[in-house]
This record gives structure tokens, C-alpha cells and sequence, in this order.
């Protein structure tokens, strides 16, 4: 029997749970654009009250990645470091400075984000105010990874049909399941994910949800303040999946990789021009001491959760080195002036 997406409404709004089919079809009717902006907008309110059930996070997923546009690449070995937002932190956009680390290291990043949201400055706007051209289109972006080992994913460019949910996510302003969504649809299908999270809630749903979908490894962290990376100021909580799922998560120190705890304070950013300025500094060995290792300590996971080495520790001296002999720093440099010139923008 068919349903109509009343019908959907009427049962997520009783508390019930959609199973895998009607998660599916719901989502694609709303792709589809055959829902209403407010209609769209009480499926998510309903939604969020109700509580969103891992089968139905994974079933939408998978509907989401069916739609994608798919960037085609050779994605062995290769990372996606991305996280949720929505942490309201105020740090600068560490897992987009990692990126040039972990492809110092020699690892391939095929990373997928955003303009900002909720922050001054998605991982979009600072690549553009480091004179990057994030906004590619497939071939391009194919083009781009093929050449430097690096590639970013300009999410409304590989998700055309959220179009349709734009609109009531901006509306809505707070944070809906689609937060969650966003790292989970990379485009190229990576096998390699190191998520962040604004909730440890939320990692260890993000994790089982990679788990469902033959990821090979994945981190997913969240850290006790707050931050959806993992932190210098704190304790992060990290839900490792290897092949299958290890369970409940790690408590991880920083302390335990060598890394001094810093005020929360030292780690915040500005706006997208602000931010540049701090991720070239670390690149060029200018930055602070906490700017540095954060971003050194998160790069370390996303070489560690390739699969290049079995060891954190190992990891760590990787992004170290990476940073140290300039190779990252070199990689920025080569995406900057490879996007400008694939793009026609130079």
C-alpha cells in the first residue's frame, strides 16, 4: 500500500518510528520536490521531538547517496575530515587545516563541506579566502584529486535535490538530522571517514551508521567541550569502527599523544579571512603552540583512520614531519593554484 507523506507526519508525530521503506520513501518524495516547504519543515521538528532511530538515519543516507552526483576517483587509502557544526565553538576551521596536513603526510583527501551555517566560516569560506576555488563541479573536482591528491566537495554542487530543504532548514534555524547527514554523504564514497560531532550522541549514531554502510574505518568524536573535533581543552569521547564496530567509545586524553591541555580560549578563530591567516601560520610555523597542535592532533587521526599506519603514535609524527619539512604548506600552495587554474580562475 502506498502512503501519502500525511501519512508520515501523522506517524512521527505520534512517536512512532518509520521503518527502513517509509524512511526511504519519505525522504525521496521530499528530493523529489513534491513536498511542501512547510510540510518539509514538520517532518523535521517531528523528527528531532520524536527522536531519530539509527535504521532511519541510515535508511535516508543511503537515499541521499543515490541521489548524489558521484565523483569517480581511485579512493584507496583516501580520508574525508569533516564534521557536523553546530558546536557553536567559535575555533577556527581546524579540520580544513588538517586537510593539508594529513596530504602533506601522503595521505589523499577527498573532503566534502560546506559554506558556514551556524559559524562565521564553513570550511567554503575559508578555502576561498586562502584564494582556493571550492566551488567545482564534478569534473573538475575529479580533475583536481587526480593531480594534487586533494579535493573538496562543495556539498550543494553533489546534492542537488536538497535544494528542496534549504529553505526550511534556513527557516528553522536550529539543528535538525540533516547536521548529522551532511558528513556521512561524501561524495566519492570514501571508505576512510574521520567525523566530528556535536554530541556524543550523535558520534555514536554516526558511527553505527557508517558501521551500515561497509565503511572501512571511521572515527567519530565528540569532545567533553563541545567542539566537534578532538580537543585540546578537554576529554573527547571517540567511537572507532575497524571492519566492525569496537562498541562504546574511548575517553581520549590529549595528554596520552604528549600534547600539553590549552585554554579553550587559544583555539578560537574569527570570520573566513581570519581563519586563513591562522591556518597559513600554522603551516608556515608561525602560529601559536595550541593552534598547531590541535590542528597537528586531529590531522594525526585523519592519517591514522587510512589505514597508512596502524598506529596513533606513528600517525602523530607524520603530521608532525608533514607540517615541519613544509609539505603541507606545499599542498596548500598546489591546491590553491590547481583549483584556480582548473576553474579557469586565475
Amino acid at each position: 500500500m502506498s502512503h501519502t507523506f500525511t501519512d508520515f507526519l501523522e506517524k512521527i508525530s505520534n512517536s512512532e518510528n518509520l521503518n527502513n521503506d517509509e524512511a526511504s520513501a519519505a525522504l525521496k518524495m521530499i528530493l523529489g520536490g513534491s513536498v511542501s516547504g512547510e510540510e518539509v519543515a514538520a517532518f523535521l521538528i517531528a523528527m528531532r521531538i520524536k527522536g531519530e532511530m539509527v535504521d532511519e538515519l541510515t535508511s535516508f543516507v543511503k537515499v541521499m547517496r543515490d541521489h548524489a552526483v558521484k565523483v569517480e576517483v581511485d579512493t584507496t587509502h583516501a580520508v574525508d575530515l569533516c564534521g557536523t557544526g553546530g558546536d557553536k565553538s567559535g575555533t577556527f576551521n581546524i579540520s580544513t587545516a588538517a586537510m593539508f596536513v594529513v596530504a602533506g603526510a601522503g595521505v589523499p583527501v577527498l573532503k566534502h563541506g560546506n559554506r558556514s551555517v551556524s559559524s562565521k566560516s564553513g570550511s567554503y569560506d575559508v578555502l576561498e579566502s586562502l584564494g582556493a576555488v571550492p566551488n567545482l563541479q564534478k569534473d573538475e573536482v575529479e580533475k583536481l584529486f587526480n593531480e594534487t591528491g586533494m579535493a573538496f566537495m562543495f556539498a550543494p554542487n553533489f546534492h542537488p535535490a536538497l535544494r528542496y530543504v534549504m529553505p526550511a532548514r534556513r527557516a528553522l534555524k536550529m539543528r535538525t538530522f540533516f547536521n548529522m547527514l551532511g558528513p556521512l554523504l561524501n561524495p566519492a564514497d570514501v571508505k576512510h571517514q574521520f567525523v566530528g560531532a556535536f554530541s556524543k550522541d550523535a558520534a555514536k549514531m554516526m558511527i553505527q551508521i557508517l558501521g551500515n554502510l561497509h565503511t572501512v574505518s571511521a572515527y567519530a568524536v565528540n569532545a567533553h567541550d563541545g567542539l566537534d573535533e578532538v580537543s585540546l581543552s578537554s576529554q573527547s569521547e571517540i567511537f572507532e569502527l575497524e571492519n566492525n564496530l569496537t562498541g562504546d567509545s574511548v575517553t581520549f586524553d590529549p595528554q596520552s599523544l604528549g600534547y600539553e591541555k590549552v585554554d579553550a580560549e587559544e583555539l578560537l578563530g574569527g570570520d573566513a579571512t581570519t581563519n586563513a591567516e591562522i591556518i597559513k601560520s600554522i603551516l608556515n610555523g608561525t602560529s601559536t603552540e595550541a593552534q598547531r597542535n590541535i590542528v597537528e592532533m586531529n590531522a594525526a587521526f585523519g592519517i591514522r583512520v587510512s589505514n597508512k599506519t596502524d598506529s596513533l603514535q606513528k600517525a602523530k609524527e607524520m603530521a608532525s614531519k608533514s607540517i615541519d619539512s613544509g609539505e603541507a604548506l606545499k599542498k596548500l600552495q598546489l591546491f590553491v593554484k590547481e583549483s584556480q587554474k582548473i576553474s579557469g580562475d586565475f
